[in-house]
Parts: structure tokens; C-alpha cells; sequence
């Protein structure tokens, strides 16, 4: 029974893993566009881009708290992550929407 919950863990762990990559890949191709754009819209992107960035570290601590927490505090932990993931995913919908 041990090892099912260790894989679980694991799998939950990866999909959360990989989530944090597409989102991160995400953010550092609109980073890159907003190079391109003109002075003043990319200061305002640079500005939204930071607090992006900012809640992308968050989850990632967050995912990290979740590696490394126990069974115990496991459920509660991963709560948090999924709250955190959300909120970059939020974020970065938001970002691309206030871009078109």
C-alpha cells in the first residue's frame, strides 16, 4: 500500500512538475515579445511580466514545499501548490488577454 501512495505522490508530483515548465516556458516567450515592443507599452508589460514572474517563484517554492513534505502534511501542501499553479495560470491568461 506504501509504495501505491509513493507513486501516486510521484505522479501527482510530475503532472505538477510539468505544469510548472509550460507555464515558465510561457512566460519567458511573452517576456521575450515584450522586447519588441514599443517604450511605454513595454514598461507596462515589464510590470505585469514581474508580478508574473513573482507568483511563477511562488509556485515553484510551493512545488518544492510539496516534494519534500510529509505524508502527514501531504493533502494539505498539495492544496496549496494547486492554489499556487492556479494563481500563475490566472496570471498569465490575464497577461495574454490584456496583450490583444
Amino acid at each position: 500500500m506504501a509504495n501505491v501512495d509513493e507513486r501516486l505522490r510521484q505522479a501527482i508530483l510530475d503532472k505538477r512538475q510539468s505544469q510548472m515548465k509550460e507555464l515558465s516556458d510561457k512566460i519567458d516567450q511573452l517576456q521575450h515579445q515584450a522586447k519588441q515592443l514599443t517604450e511605454s507599452i513595454r514598461d507596462e508589460s515589464e510590470s505585469k511580466l514581474e508580478e508574473l514572474r513573482a507568483a511563477r517563484d511562488a509556485a515553484s517554492s510551493q512545488l518544492q514545499e510539496l516534494q519534500h513534505s510529509t505524508q502527514d502534511a501531504w493533502s494539505n501542501v498539495l492544496e496549496q501548490t494547486d492554489e499556487a499553479l492556479q494563481s500563475v495560470s490566472d496570471r498569465f491568461h490575464a497577461y495574454v488577454k490584456s496583450q490583444s
